[in-house]
């Protein structure tokens, strides 16, 4: 588990299964992208199952960022969780700390792959992290 912008931690599911690792860590709630959801004991889990590759699902892509963004938002420590924390959570990751921060997705992505070097995603799930970044900033429509 590594916290690869502030208060967003990308991880596996055995991070997110691990309770003092989730205490160690401080995490407040997780976000977990897998369809086989971990128990997190007494942190909340919100199950937000994705795909990884060009099967995801662009909605359930929006709902991930969604959750991670609102709980930053109301100051919780957020750990985003898939299989291997390569793909699908770095992706949801580096789109809310670049709606959080205001810093561009690029960046934001080698930053992460920099606090975190397994970092692998998958160019279907690249490309879903631009799409949203582009509309929540109006240089795409609809």
């Amino acid at each position: 588990m590594d916290e690869v912008a502030d208060g967003i931690l990308v991880g596996t599911e055995a991070d997110a299964a691990d309770g003092s690792s989730l205490r160690a860590h401080e995490v407040d709630a997780v976000v977990s992208l897998t369809h086989h959801a971990p128990s997190t004991g007494t942190v909340p889990r919100i199950d937000v199952p994705m795909a990884d590759g060009p099967r995801n699902e662009y909605d359930a892509f929006v709902e991930a960022v969604t959750e991670v963004v609102t709980r930053r938002e109301s100051g919780d420590r957020v750990l985003v969780h898939c299989s291997a924390g390569a793909s699908r959570s770095p992706s949801v990751a580096a789109a809310a700390a670049a709606q959080l921060t205001g810093i561009g997705l690029e960046e934001t992505f080698n930053r992460i792959i920099d606090r975190r070097p397994e970092v692998d995603p998958h160019d279907a799930l690249v490309r879903r992290a631009v799409r949203y970044t582009h509309r929540r900033s109006g240089d795409e429509p609809g």
